[in-house]
């Protein structure tokens, strides 16, 4: 798997795991303290999420770090 395949998955991860709280884009980024764009940017696989930024998210979705990289 390459980076960009890799990218793609992990925020495929957290479309589902967001979606399943019934969130929006808005909703999660406001939860995280970050912009809808860079939610969006990371689940689109545009950018690569830095581990804290993962581990944010993982706290707000209830999840461990582990659970939201199992793809």
């Amino acid at each position: 798997m390459d980076k960009q395949e890799l990218q793609k998955k992990v925020g495929q991860r957290i479309v589902q795991l967001r979606a399943e709280k019934g969130w929006s884009q808005a909703d999660l980024a406001r939860a995280c303290n970050k912009d809808r764009q860079s939610i969006e940017r990371m689940e689109n696989g545009k950018v690569s999420p830095s581990l804290y930024s993962l581990y944010e998210i993982s706290l707000v979705l209830e999840k461990s770090v582990s659970e939201l990289l199992m793809i």
